[in-house]
């Protein structure tokens, strides 16, 4: 830009100037802020224009996306077909996917459109994997002197955990209907660390009575059961143990099972339940687990009790029991499988 004065700017040794020359001067920056005023409105004009055409832009691509949701192939996908599909979408039963949470993919399928949620609550298969991890409860890291207030704390949220899952596996039972369920819970009724004292049994107490509602929830649709998958560590007192209710069932209690994997991991020695119907010379050193006896059972997996070390012989059962994967421990001298019964 040209100026009267260009010789002098960007100098070191400018004059001071002139009482005539300072009018001039001010002019000259007037004048230039006027410019900018007047370039600043086409500034603000073209920004408020650009952003208009964003706005235009944006409203057009969920134009074309609503539009082209309506003549996508899934759409057009017969109820079987697109309920197969819903089915593919089902995790691995122990990966944390399956957690049966909102995240679960069956309860993202059913708030995706009205249609979906429909179809999602008829397909009864899609609510049949429950996966049952319970917190576990770990005293170590803690001085005794905090030990009586951490434990309301400890026992309010395994209460909420419990609660939570409690709530979630009456609705997935529900929603399941009479479908074969496949289930996979891994639980421990003990707290690892800590002093053995008043406030820490209290704790144990109610980390029992909340697994004994699960447990309870469970043993209701015992009927249904196809595939369980246990992972307990289960203490040796048997009248209050809660997960051990779920090994000793009969036959007619599980009728349809067919593949079980059972880990027992004893907090102590494991006993058997006080039941009279059981059948005395079916008891291993105190042990029965008549879960394993069902009579459509095909295949089973057992990690047994290291300290089972009077046990002999065990014998399975069964109508088709044709797989059998066993794992030896210690105190185990021969494992036999039982002609099939036809």
């Amino acid at each position: 830009m040209d100026s009267p004065f260009s010789k002098y700017l960007d100098s070191g040794c400018s004059p001071q100037a002139s009482d005539a020359e300072i009018p001039l001067i001010k002019a000259l920056i007037e004048q230039e802020l006027d410019v900018i005023g007047s370039i600043d409105k086409k500034i603000k004009d073209i920004e408020d224009s650009l952003a208009a055409l964003k706005v235009r832009r944006k409203a057009s691509k969920i134009f074309i996306r609503k539009h082209r949701a309506l003549i996508a192939p899934i759409k057009r996908l017969p109820p079987d077909i697109l309920s197969t599909v819903f089915l593919a979408c089902l995790p691995v039963i122990e990966s944390t996917e399956a957690a049966i949470t909102p995240n679960h993919p069956a309860v993202v399928i059913s708030h995706v459109c009205r249609q979906w949620r429909q179809l999602s609550l008829d397909t009864a298969l899609l609510w049949s994997r429950i996966q049952l991890i319970l917190p576990y409860v770990n005293y170590d890291r803690f001085p005794p002197a905090q030990e009586v207030d951490l434990n309301a704390e400890t026992a309010a949220l395994f209460e909420s955990a419990v609660r939570r899952l409690f709530d979630a596996t009456t609705v997935w039972l529900s929603r399941s209907k009479g479908c074969p369920l496949t289930i996979f819970m891994e639980a421990s009724e003990g707290v690892a660390g800590g002093s053995d004292t008043h406030q820490l049994k209290i704790l144990e107490e109610s980390i029992l009575a909340g697994l004994g509602k699960l447990v309870s929830l469970l043993l209701g649709e015992s009927k249904r059961w196809e595939q369980v998958r246990f992972k307990l560590a289960v203490i040796g007192n048997s009248r209050r143990s809660q997960l051990s209710r779920l090994l000793f069932l009969t036959p007619q209690d599980v009728p349809i099972l067919r593949k079980a994997s059972i880990v027992i991991n004893p907090l102590e020695i494991l006993e058997a339940p006080i039941n009279p119907s059981m059948e005395p010379a079916r008891f291993w050193d105190g042990l029965s687990m008549g879960t394993i006896h069902g009579q459509a059972l095909q295949s089973l997996t057992l990690v047994c009790p290291k300290n089972a070390t009077k046990l002999r012989v065990l014998q399975f059962g069964g109508a088709m029991a044709d797989s059998l994967n066993r794992r030896r421990s210690a105190g185990f001298a021969q494992v036999m499988s039982e002609p099939a019964t036809v």
